[in-house]
C-alpha cells in the first residue's frame, strides 16, 4: 500500500501530465499549403486547432535547418473558418522574396507549434520538380505511402487532380489531412498543393480545406517568370460557357510562356470502358490546348496509368485524337489509392498504361525541356538496394536524380524494351529516352519543319 505522500505525489505527476498531453494534443495541427496568388511572392498556409481562440503567426527568413524563427513586420493577412468547436486558420502571407527559404511557428494559448518551413518560387527561369497524380480515396496505406514519398522526393509543389476522398465527409477530410502529415520531412519543409476538383469532391468541403480564393476552382499561376503556366480546371462545372471564355482569355494573356500545364479530374478519353468519354471536355478544350499550344494534360478519375502519345485533335484519328510529330501529351489517370481499374480501352496513341498505384514525377529545366517519369506507389517499403537494382539499368549510362535514389515506397517505371526504338526514333524531335518514359521538348520552342508536326 502506498504511503499518503507517495500516493499523492503520483496524482499530482499524473495530473501535470495529463495536462500537457492536453495542452500538446491541442496545438495546431493539419497543416497545408496552397497558393491563392503569386507562388514567387505569396503563400497561404492552414492549420487546425481544437480548441477555439486567437492566433500569432510569427516567420522570417530561413537561415539554416538550426535557425529561429524570428519576429518582423512583414504583412500578413489572417482568415478564420469559425465552426463552434475548433477552427481552421488561413494566413495569406504577402509581400516575400523569391527563390527564399522561410521558417514559421504559430502560438495559440494553448503554446507554440513545432518549426515549419516552405521555398517561395522563383521569379526568373531555373529547374522545377512537380509530383502530379490524384484519387487518393480509400486505401489509406497506399495514400500514406505515396505522401512519404513526396517528403523523400521534395518536390517544388504538388498538383493533385481531385477525389481527395470518397465520401467527402468532415471525418474523412480530417483523416486525409492527418495522413498529408507524413508529407512533412522530418527537417519540416511544407510542400504546397494546388487541388483541383474531383467528383467525390463539394466546392463547400474543397472550400473550406484549401480557401476560396478560387471560388469556381478554375484558374491559373505562373512559375518561374514565363517558364510554365499551370491551369487549374473543373472538370465538374460546364467545360464550356464561363469557364472556356475564361481559359481563351488566360491563354491569350499567357501566350509567351514556355511551357503550359493543364491539371483537372475527368479525362477527355478515359482508359477503362466503365466510364464514360469526356465529350464535354474534349469539345471544349483539346483543340484549345492545341491552338494555344497546352503541352502537357494532367488526367484522374480512371484509376490506372496511362501516357499517350503527342496528340492534335482530329476528327480522322480514334476517339477524336491522332498521333503527331509535336502534340499535347496526356497522362493520368490517377492512383494515389483509389481501388485500382484495369486497363480495357487502350487507343492506338497509347504510349504505356498499366493498372498501378501511382503519381508523376516531373523535371522542367530552366530552358522548357521537361522530362515525365511515372512512379509506382507501393504501400510495402522495399530494400533501397534492391529498388536500385530494379531502375539503374533501364538505359545505359544514365544516372538517376537524386531524388529518386533509394525511395522507400516506390519505382521509377521502366519503358517497355519495344518502346525504346520508338522513343530514340523521336529523339531528334525533342522526344527521347531517358531513365523514364518522355523527355519533351515544349511547343512554343522551333525545332525543324516536319511533315509530321501540326
Amino acid at each position: 500500500m502506498l504511503k499518503p505522500f507517495k500516493k499523492l505525489l503520483l496524482i499530482s505527476l499524473f495530473i501535470a501530465l495529463s495536462a500537457l498531453s492536453t495542452k500538446s494534443h491541442a496545438r495546431p495541427k493539419l497543416w497545408r499549403a496552397t497558393w491563392w496568388s503569386d507562388p514567387a511572392t505569396t503563400i497561404a498556409i492552414a492549420w487546425y486547432q481544437p480548441e477555439k481562440g486567437s492566433a500569432r503567426l510569427s516567420y522570417g527568413e530561413r537561415q539554416s535547418e538550426n535557425s529561429k524563427t524570428t519576429e518582423n513586420n512583414y504583412p500578413y493577412h489572417l482568415t478564420v473558418n469559425t465552426p463552434e468547436k475548433g477552427k481552421t486558420y488561413w494566413a495569406q502571407l504577402s509581400g516575400l522574396k523569391p527563390d527564399t527559404e522561410y521558417s514559421f511557428q504559430v502560438e495559440t494559448s494553448e503554446g507554440l507549434s513545432r518549426e515549419l518551413w516552405f521555398k517561395t518560387m522563383p521569379k526568373e527561369a531555373q529547374k522545377l520538380k512537380i509530383i502530379a497524380g490524384g484519387d487518393s480515396r480509400n486505401h489509406r496505406k497506399i495514400r500514406k505511402a505515396a505522401n512519404k514519398t513526396v517528403a523523400e522526393i521534395q518536390p517544388d509543389f504538388v498538383l493533385f487532380g481531385g477525389d481527395f476522398t470518397a465520401s467527402d465527409s468532415k471525418k474523412q477530410w480530417i483523416k486525409w489531412f492527418e495522413d498529408w502529415q507524413l508529407s512533412i520531412a522530418d527537417h519540416g519543409r511544407l510542400i504546397p498543393l494546388i487541388p483541383a476538383r474531383g467528383n467525390h469532391d463539394s466546392e463547400k468541403r474543397l472550400g473550406r480545406a484549401w480557401g476560396r480564393a478560387h471560388p469556381r476552382f478554375y484558374h491559373g499561376l505562373s512559375f518561374a517568370g514565363n517558364l510554365l503556366r499551370v491551369y487549374t480546371l473543373n472538370s465538374e462545372r460546364p467545360a464550356g460557357g464561363d469557364q472556356k471564355a475564361w481559359l481563351i482569355n488566360d491563354l491569350e494573356q499567357h501566350s509567351s510562356s514556355i511551357l503550359k500545364f493543364a491539371h483537372y479530374h475527368k479525362p477527355m478519353r478515359p482508359h477503362v470502358r466503365g466510364k464514360s468519354e469526356g465529350q464535354d471536355e474534349y469539345l471544349n478544350w483539346a483543340s484549345l490546348f492545341a491552338k494555344y499550344k497546352v503541352d502537357l494534360a494532367i488526367e484522374c478519375d480512371s484509376h490506372l496509368m496511362k501516357m499517350t502519345k503527342p496528340l492534335w485533335p482530329s476528327q480522322d484519328g480514334q476517339d477524336g485524337f491522332e498521333a503527331v510529330y509535336r502534340g499535347t501529351v496526356y497522362i493520368g489517370e490517377g492512383g494515389w489509392g483509389a481501388p485500382l481499374r484495369s486497363v480495357n480501352d487502350t487507343k492506338s496513341w497509347t504510349q504505356f498504361f498499366g493498372r498501378i498505384n501511382h503519381f508523376f514525377f516531373i523535371e522542367i529545366e530552366k530552358n522548357g525541356i521537361y522530362r515525365v517519369s511515372p512512379i509506382a506507389i507501393s504501400a510495402v517499403p522495399k530494400d533501397a538496394q534492391t529498388q536500385q537494382n530494379e531502375v539503374l539499368d533501364i538505359a545505359p549510362g544514365v544516372k538517376l536524380p537524386i531524388e529518386l535514389q533509394g525511395l522507400s515506397t516506390a519505382t521509377p517505371l521502366k519503358v517497355p524494351q519495344q518502346d525504346i526504338n520508338f522513343i530514340l526514333q523521336k529523339a531528334q524531335n525533342g522526344l527521347e529516352y531517358g531513365y523514364s518514359p518522355l523527355l519533351l521538348t515544349p511547343l512554343n520552342t522551333v525545332l525543324k519543319p516536319s511533315s509530321e508536326s501540326k
